[in-house]
């Protein structure tokens, strides 16, 4: 393993909690707005918020593993390769408690993105929201402690 590659990650990933902040802070403002477009308007951001945990998740797998086809259930396929920790190449990313909130923003993106005819459930917006809100707080603390563990493992440190 390239502590370069490392380095790019670990920066890669700083960016990306930025904006997971960003769109979760846009939800908060989109849920208080007094018009009925407030949930459409939360729900784009709710999809955004997810493609941003998917591209994280990404970067991993073209950090440590070199590739992951976008084929079949690709997208499943990813959240069970962020649990997996790969012997001798880098520990699980996530823990199994975040598979929950991370499989329903998932689910909530696919139907928001192929659904024909939706019909958006202000209950259901308002939960993935506090979900997403989880996600968004605990998406540093993941990959300090996954970065942490790499370079544990392969004798890396942190560069000043």
């Amino acid at each position: 393993m390239d502590p370069i590659a490392i380095q790019i990650l670990e920066e890669g990933w700083q960016k990306d909690a930025e904006v997971l902040a960003k769109i979760h802070g846009l939800m908060q403002a989109r849920l208080s707005e007094p018009t009925d477009g407030r949930w459409a308007a939360t729900a784009y951001e709710l999809n955004r918020f997810y493609n941003v945990l998917e591209k994280s998740f990404e970067r991993l797998c073209e950090t440590f593993e070199n590739h992951f086809e976008k084929t079949g259930s690709y997208h499943e396929r990813l959240i069970e390769r962020m649990e997996l920790p790969i012997s001798g190449i880098r520990p699980a990313f996530l823990k199994p408690e975040a598979l929950v909130a991370i499989r329903e923003l998932k689910g909530f993106r696919h139907v928001f993105r192929h659904a024909y005819d939706l019909e958006l459930n202000p209950l259901r917006i308002e939960a993935l929201v506090l979900k997403s809100e989880i996600c968004a707080n605990a998406f540093p603390v993941w990959c300090k402690e996954f970065l942490r563990v790499v370079r544990e493992q392969h004798g890396f440190f942190r560069p000043s």
